[in-house]
């Protein structure tokens, strides 16, 4: 890292540290850095993650723990783990970590999310679920591993590499980098493996069917009693009277406009979540002229879908309406990939 210096024009080399001369040691140092500035770290390595847990036990059987364990946009696990030099066993370990992890229902991240931030598990599932662009079932339907180190033997990244091309295991690799100017420290991080520009256009598959959750409830009267939210309450049950398709185990509603499944709302703490599989003309423009501009609405599924959070007498009044009167106007567009899951549906 170089230091401008515009009184002269000219640059100066930082001076480059190692951890270990720092007296930065990985769990007490780097990795509480890195948990109390996550937005900030992830921004660094160019990754949109949501925190989840710190020192997780990826299993009961292990003493093991996960140094940092995250969520990023499609719903995949991300195990983060930190090495203040280089060791040829952070890969494996990462990667077991990553196996007994996809073992995982959705109810263990909301519990690792909650002793984390200290909420409750509704507040925890609640903030998983707007941090997310995918539908809230796909949580943990892949993982992927992030390795952080000052530097890797050629092992490590070849056997990444491997795992990449040949069987897709989504594996990144940044180096960290300490440079000096007096007394002020900086951290660089910078992607090795993969290219930055492969990174960004990666594809990354499912290798197992999506994470379920165990039934918690064994009717609709017990899944809405911890409903904040006496308007959302009512929505539930007045469309569980008209006969609405749902799902108890998830408390979900799928909602078809002309025999075809076209929203599916499930019950948050104080909020009813709403994701519409496909789109109509301008129908962000219609959703917050109908609900109003305060709305909490997303596009996601790259764009193919979009979500939105009813709270109020008001939006919710305004989505019953429109799902009455508009919705079997609309011309829905749904792409070949849409069609395909309203097959298998």
């Amino acid at each position: 890292m170089l230091k401008i210096i515009r009184e002269n024009g000219t640059l100066a080399r930082l001076e480059q540290r190692t951890l270990t001369e720092q007296g930065i040691t990985e769990r007490y140092d780097l990795q509480k850095m890195m948990r109390s500035s996550p937005e900030t770290f992830f921004a660094e390595i160019g990754e949109k993650l949501l925190l989840v847990g710190e020192e997780a036990r990826p299993t009961d059987f292990v003493e093991d723990r996960i140094d940092l364990l995250a969520v990023d946009l499609q719903g995949a696990a991300v195990v983060i783990e930190l090495k203040r030099d280089s060791n040829k066993l952070q890969l494996l370990q990462a990667l077991s970590y990553a196996a007994m992890l996809s073992k995982w229902e959705v109810s263990r991240f909301i519990e690792e999310r909650a002793k984390l931030t200290g909420r409750t598990p509704e507040e925890a599932g609640e903030e998983l679920e707007q941090f997310m662009e995918e539908p809230p079932e796909s949580l943990n339907s892949m993982q992927r591993i992030i390795l952080v180190a000052e530097g890797y033997d050629y092992e490590v990244l070849a056997t990444a590499e491997w795992l990449n091309s040949q069987y897709e295991v989504d594996i990144r690799c940044y180096r960290i980098e300490l440079s000096a100017d007096g007394n002020a420290e900086y951290l660089n991080c910078t992607c090795i493996y993969p290219a930055p520009e492969l990174a960004q256009h990666a594809i990354r598959r499912s290798r197992r069917g999506i994470a379920t959750t165990s039934t918690q409830w064994s009717n609709w009267q017990d899944a809405l009693e911890s409903v904040g939210n006496p308007a959302v309450v009512k929505f539930f049950e007045t469309m569980l009277a008209a006969g609405c398709e749902n799902h108890l185990p998830k408390r979900l509603l799928h909602i078809r406009i002309g025999g075809v499944r076209r929203f599916q709302v499930r019950v948050s703490r104080n909020s009813a979540y709403v994701w519409q599989y496909a789109r109509f003309e301008d129908d962000v423009n219609y959703w917050r002229d109908k609900l109003g501009n305060g709305i909490l609405l997303d596009l996601v599924n790259h764009g193919r879908s979009v979500r939105f959070f009813l709270t109020s007498p008001d939006e919710i009044d305004g989505f019953n309406e429109a799902l009455k009167n508009d919705m079997p106007k609309k011309d829905f567009i749904v792409s070949s990939e849409l069609v395909a899951d309203e097959v298998e549906s």
